[in-house]
């Protein structure tokens, strides 16, 4: 299997307690590491006013994931993530790799 490197962001909802937040993202962390999946990073973005309503929210909790896997371990974190009652929305992108700098092959 082709294993790649995926960022995940989503919003939790703003009213959710910081335990319910940590509960999220354990559950979260745990089905990648289910799948074969590995987390390479977890960076908490904070409470942020959403650009229009919605389902009747206007602030949400941003967290955004990154994580290495295989397609599997993508449907099962979006299957996750359209199930949970506390995550407003949320969005799965392949990460791109940076750009190799064309100085080193220069220098060589």
């Amino acid at each position: 299997m082709n294993t790649r490197e995926y960022e995940t962001i989503f919003i939790l909802k703003a009213d959710l307690t910081e335990e319910g937040e940590k509960k999220t993202q354990e559950k979260i962390k745990d089905l990648v590491a289910r799948h074969h999946g590995q987390m390479a990073a977890v960076k908490d973005l904070g409470k942020k006013q959403l650009a229009y309503r919605i389902a009747k929210h206007t602030k949400g909790h941003y967290v955004q994931m990154n994580y290495l896997g295989t397609g599997q371990v993508v449907e099962e974190l979006e299957r996750f993530l359209k199930l949970s009652e506390d995550v407003i929305r949320f969005l799965t992108v392949r990460a791109q790799k940076p750009p190799v700098p064309r100085v080193k092959e220069a220098l060589q």
